[in-house]
């Protein structure tokens, strides 16, 4: 009886957990997967669009990342380049290309420029709006590559379907193995803690997200939260905008965007931990507890298949009932498989090889890692990034 209840536990925190993640997966994909083209444009003349694109030591990429908004096959818009008080020769690149085109404007923020009680992308953003002169407001991260196109799909869609706000989870662009294998994870994580797809349900006012690598809204909606200066403490603005916006009734949507959009977040593994273990921070409001699920989800579903599979090999040779050790290998095979299809998907729809499941129990230790250490900030409410350092309630420079 014993182990007929161990086996009962397992299906239900290995197969059945796994079934259930494959079809959420499969749903949310199909909630999120909004703009098909061609994109039906909006009567009338386009509206004028501001790209807004803040950046912090992005040298070797910011070049490629306002050229492609230069590049947009969209009539009118500007480029608002902000560098927040970059080390190396972001300012640089910016001030160059801003000669040889009159659409973009390159700002500076300097050192000791920060104000008490503001992150730096906030400020930057908010600085950035100060000079923008367009109907919809692009904000977009410097480690993003634009389609030609991608401007134009975007403000139709938002048009046609009256949306106040609308954000886009970019293709995942991976240049080492421990991008393309921690990367997605990561993200399939935090959506998954968060809900992300549930965001386009309306009658779910406190369920909101928003991707702040490619964030569309519009001026008045903008200018209605209080810009920025309403988020200016938030390590992650953009999730903060949403749940400002949705509950007051403001229609936001956001979508899958990999034909429009690539980012490349992090470079290294040490980079990796440090900025998915912000997100996870910020995402979570300081607070632990949907960090903790996910920590006993990932331990418990991920690493149970393998003392399972190793059972039923030992229930083969020593039998107890009829079904000798098949129901355990059965059970352990279905758990695999469903575990390394579910997983599988997420790799592909991001753009990575589907392959990198197979090394699932490496990637979910490393997950966890990063969890553990987002866990840490809570704890202490200290985190460091790009050169700054913040307390949980009250960001202030490095001196």
């Amino acid at each position: 009886m014993l182990e007929y209840l161990l086996f009962a536990a397992y299906m239900l925190i290995g197969p059945l957990a796994w079934l259930g993640v494959g079809i959420a997966l499969v749903k949310g994909r199909k909630r999120m997967n909004l703009l098909h083209l061609p994109i039906q444009p909006p009567p009338g003349m386009p509206p004028r669009v501001s790209i807004l694109i803040p950046a912090k030591d992005e040298g070797v990429r910011i070049r490629q990342c306002l050229q492609s908004a230069l590049d947009q096959d969209y009539g009118d818009f500007q480029v608002i380049a902000i560098d927040d008080r970059s080390t190396d020769h972001t300012g640089q690149v910016m001030e160059q290309m801003a000669q040889v085109d009159a659409r973009l404007q390159a700002l500076h923020i300097r050192d000791g420029e920060l104000p008490e009680g503001w992150t730096g992308k906030c400020n930057a953003l908010h600085r950035g709006a100060g000079h923008a002169d367009g109907q919809w407001l692009l904000f977009v991260d410097s480690d993003v590559i634009l389609q030609p196109d991608a401007v134009r799909s975007t403000v139709a869609f938002a048009i046609n379907q009256k949306c106040d706000l609308l954000s886009l989870m970019p293709r995942l662009e991976s240049h080492t193995s421990w991008e393309e294998m921690l990367v997605p994870l990561a993200g399939g994580t935090l959506s998954s803690c968060y809900l992300v797809p549930l965001t386009n349900n309306n009658h779910l006012p406190h369920v909101a997200f928003a991707n702040g690598q490619y964030l569309l809204i519009s001026r008045p909606t903008y200018e209605k939260m209080g810009g920025h200066a309403a988020v200016r403490d938030k390590f992650c603005e953009d999730i903060a905008i949403a749940r400002l916006l949705k509950p007051a009734g403001h229609k936001i949507r956001i979508s899958w965007g990999t034909q429009f959009a690539a980012v490349r977040m992090y470079s290294s593994l040490s980079a990796i931990f440090r900025g998915w273990a912000r997100i996870f921070f910020a995402a979570g409001l300081g607070r632990p507890w949907r960090m903790l699920a996910a920590i006993g989800f990932l331990t418990l579903s991920v690493y149970s298949v393998y003392p399972a599979l190793a059972w039923s090999f030992y229930r083969g040779m020593h039998p107890i009932d009829i079904f000798g050790g098949w129901g355990w290998l059965g059970a352990a095979l279905a758990h695999f498989t469903l575990m390394s299809g579910s997983v599988g998907m997420l790799y592909t729809w991001t753009g990575n090889r589907r392959r990198w499941a197979l090394l699932l129990p490496v990637a979910a230790a490393m997950v966890i890692g990063i969890l553990l250490r987002a866990l840490l900030i809570c704890l202490t409410g200290k985190l460091e990034w790009r050169g700054t350092r913040y307390s949980q309630n009250h960001p202030r420079q490095t001196v």
